[in-house]
């Protein structure tokens, strides 16, 4: 019988899935083929899973975001520092001037640098002389290269600067002159100020006074700053009820006028003792004060009526308040009133650089520096009074040592903390001659606006 031939193709494909087969089939090992493979290790169950996730290769870095570029950096900027230490308001030429510095030191964190820029200050002591001032600020802008002035002690002398830098299209920060007339019937676009204005003692002083008696008299300085505080004093006692003795107009503001230069104030002081007040207020700077308060503590004014008054530096107190102890009254800064780490700051600071603790106006000098590092690190070192103006008007706030600072953006007025005291004494070694009645906060004491017509529609 003839056996079937087995086709050749089929031969083949056996074949290969014979080998397809055999390469399934698992390597001899040393492990019995009974033996179970081991179980997996498990993770611990307490390391997140995605602690064990390696991050993709291909995904960049992130880069750090670049430094801004700093178009004035390396430009000296020149400050122009506007004082008094020769004049009839000598003794605070040396507070403001000292707080402006360590202001510096504070704002630029030691470098004395703002946006890449050094700082270069020319000081110029202008006596409080009007004149003296305009030429001053004058020989700043055009010989020194100022960009900015900061100043007056003098409320006359600020007053006198402003059409200056309004000519010549630089900022000018104004402290201390208190003066409501610059941000006021003397508005520029141009001038701005950390100190505040004596609108601003008066509501501090008039909730004070209101309560101490009902009929009242003034005496002050017949200049810019006697004349805006008394009648902003007349205003404010007015306004909330009170009567005055003498000169009850509105261009007399119930006040007694004497000039600054003044030295003898019997014939003014008999004045105030006629007018029969319960309260007289007293508005006086400078050297003057001592006298007029040894005069009427002599004339027996402590004995008629009750005192209220602008509380001086440190060197007046020691001179002229020993027959005023138990006075109340406005202050606008004494070292051991804020409690806050910039003013913890200055009183060390300026115990190590000077030896004494900051007196009246070094926390302006200060606030003044700050106001100006802070305006131009948010300009870039531009020193341009369109760049300012516009920073300044953005509803600018800066902490200083009295607290926060608002500027109001319509008519450059400072908002700030002020304080009413009452004068304990006139002995302590370490000048601690006041205690806080009441802490009044910037938004507390806001004046009314009182720009000129021609700016009449800034005010809100």
């Amino acid at each position: 019988m003839k056996v079937p031939r087995f086709p050749m193709f089929m031969f083949s494909l056996l074949m290969v899935l014979a080998l397809v087969l055999s390469a399934c089939v698992p390597a001899a090992t040393s492990t019995p083929a009974t033996e179970p493979p081991p179980p997996p290790t498990e993770e611990p169950t307490d390391v997140p899973t995605a602690a064990v996730v390696e991050q993709p290769t291909d995904v960049p870095a992130e880069e750090p975001t670049p430094e801004p570029e700093l178009p004035f950096a390396g430009q000296e900027l020149v400050v122009g520092l506007m004082t008094d230490k020769s004049g009839s308001l000598a003794i605070y030429g040396p507070s403001q001037t000292q707080g402006f510095y360590l202001g510096l030191e504070y704002a630029t964190g030691g470098t004395m640098e703002v946006a890449g820029r050094p700082i270069r200050v020319v000081e110029k002591d202008n006596s409080s002389d009007p004149e003296i001032a305009v030429s001053q600020a004058r020989e700043l802008i055009e010989a020194e290269g100022a960009e900015v002035l900061i100043g007056n002690i003098s409320s006359p002398a600020a007053l006198a600067v402003i059409p200056v830098a309004e000519e010549n299209n630089v900022i000018f920060i104004v402290e201390p002159a208190a003066a409501p007339q610059i941000t006021g019937d003397n508005f520029s676009p141009n001038t701005f100020r950390t100190s505040r204005t004596s609108f601003q003692d008066a509501l501090v002083m008039g909730q004070g006074l209101l309560e101490q008696g009902d009929t009242f008299v003034q005496i002050a300085p017949d200049n810019a700053f006697g004349i805006g505080s008394a009648c902003s004093f007349y205003a404010v006692v007015k306004g909330g009820g009170g009567e005055f003795m003498t000169n009850d107009t509105a261009e007399g503001c119930g006040t007694v006028f004497a000039p600054l230069e003044t030295t003898d104030f019997t014939s003014y002081i008999n004045q105030i003792l006629d007018s029969g007040a319960d309260v007289l207020i007293v508005t006086w700077a400078g050297a003057g004060f001592a006298p007029l308060f040894q005069q009427m503590s002599q004339l027996g004014v402590f004995d008629e009526m009750i005192i209220g008054t602008g509380v001086g530096d440190n060197q007046t107190l020691a001179a002229g308040y020993a027959d005023a102890i138990g006075s109340v009254g406005i202050q606008v800064y004494h070292y051991t009133l804020p409690n806050n780490p910039i003013n913890d700051w200055l009183v060390q600071r300026h115990l190590e650089e000077y030896g004494t603790p900051p007196d009246l106006w070094a926390s302006g000098g200060m606030m003044a520096a700050i106001m100006l590092v802070e305006g131009l690190e948010k300009t870039m070192g531009d020193a341009g009074a369109e760049a300012l103006i516009a920073a300044y008007e953005d509803n600018f706030e800066f902490e200083g040592p009295k607290g926060l600072v608002k500027i109001r953006p319509y008519d450059h007025v400072a908002l700030q903390p002020l304080y009413f005291v009452r004068v304990t004494n006139v002995t302590d070694p370490d000048f601690k001659f006041v205690e806080l009645i009441q802490e009044f906060s910037a938004d507390e004491i806001s004046p009314p606006c009182q720009l000129p017509e021609a700016y009449a529609d800034r005010c809100p």
